[in-house]
């Protein structure tokens, strides 16, 4: 295999996809386990300011690409205005924290389980080999079993207490042990179809899938805290990479439509640092100035960002796979 065929096995670079994508968050694990005295400011620093960056990005990719806007006009212009709207009846309604804050995490796990879904099929199809079944099934079952034993172990992370309260339920922990069988069988015969492959494993692609495995398997049986902050750091620093790379492609693919970005991907790296801070810093003044203007802003953005998501990641759109690199 040519050393361009193996480098294009790799979603961005190998160093952007072990730093930012397969690796990197083993960093936000082991810190918070081994020294979980610092656990506090560990969480405050990655998950309320750093993990809340990532969201912003989404609204570049919509609002600063002509072609992606004027695809639905309309129901970009809605969505974030119904989701304020949403957040304000919620508070109105005296839905008030900490159900809010569950019910977002909620929405936010499953989040983080789809786009694990989505790299998986980007890497399969840089190898050009893959079954979407398989690939889809064992990335929920793993994140599903990583759910429910987090939700039924009594974990002494907040967010799962809070769950717990909300719903007025707290699962047997069989069901995480039915969902982690079920896991492994299937990862068995993923295994089995990836090395029937004719170009054989991609390397990438396994690194990957087991990074999964550690992070939804074995992870929430050590720590469920150090867990809640590697699962939300890992979702942002994947994002921002794969958000990188789009706007880099679209230089090559589509340079007219989104002019601002043209500019920003001359220099990606440093401008993505810089959109970050300057992102850090609104939200650490929000949260200086009021807590529930913070909280507002948050929630509005973030189910914003949760559908917006699920309207412009879509491979099977030949655009959005000339973007990530598998047209």
């Amino acid at each position: 295999m040519s050393v361009k065929k193996k480098h294009a096995l790799w979603v961005v670079t190998p160093v952007v996809d072990l730093s930012c994508i397969t690796l990197g968050w083993l960093l936000f694990f082991f810190a918070p386990y081994l020294f979980p005295q610092y656990f506090d400011t560990i969480r405050i620093v990655s998950v309320t300011f750093l993990f809340a960056t990532h969201r912003y990005f989404t609204f570049l990719l919509v609002y600063l690409d002509r072609a992606e806007f004027s695809r639905a006009r309309v129901l970009y212009t809605l969505i974030p205005i119904l989701c304020f709207v949403f957040v304000g009846l919620c508070y109105f309604f005296r839905i008030d924290e900490p159900e809010m804050f569950a019910f977002w995490y909620l929405f936010n796990y499953f989040h983080f389980v789809r786009q694990k879904y989505g790299i998986l099929r980007i890497y399969s199809g840089k190898a050009r080999w893959g079954h979407k079944r398989l690939d889809a099934w064992t990335m929920y079952l793993w994140g599903l079993a990583g759910f429910f034993y987090l939700f039924g172990s009594e974990a002494d992370v907040k967010v799962m207490h809070y769950l717990r309260n909300l719903l007025d339920f707290t699962p047997p922990l069989l069901i995480s042990h039915i969902l982690y069988g079920l896991a492994i069988l299937i990862t068995l015969a993923w295994l089995v179809y990836e090395f029937r492959g004719a170009q054989g494993i991609s390397v990438p692609k396994l690194l990957f899938f087991g990074s999964v495995v550690f992070l939804y398997g074995i992870g929430p049986t050590l720590s469920a805290g150090a867990i809640y902050i590697a699962t939300s750091i890992n979702h942002a620093s994947e994002y921002i990479a794969l958000v990188a790379l789009t706007i880099k492609n679209k230089v090559r693919t589509s340079a007219l439509d989104a002019p601002l970005l043209n500019k920003a991907a001359s220099h990606i790296v440093r401008n993505t640092f810089l959109f970050t801070a300057v992102i850090c810093g609104i939200l650490y003044g929000l949260y200086a100035y009021s807590l529930f203007a913070f909280l507002f802003f948050a929630y509005g953005t973030s189910f914003a960002h949760f559908v917006l998501d699920g309207l412009i990641w879509k491979l099977r759109r030949p655009k959005v796979a000339r973007e990530v690199g598998t047209a």
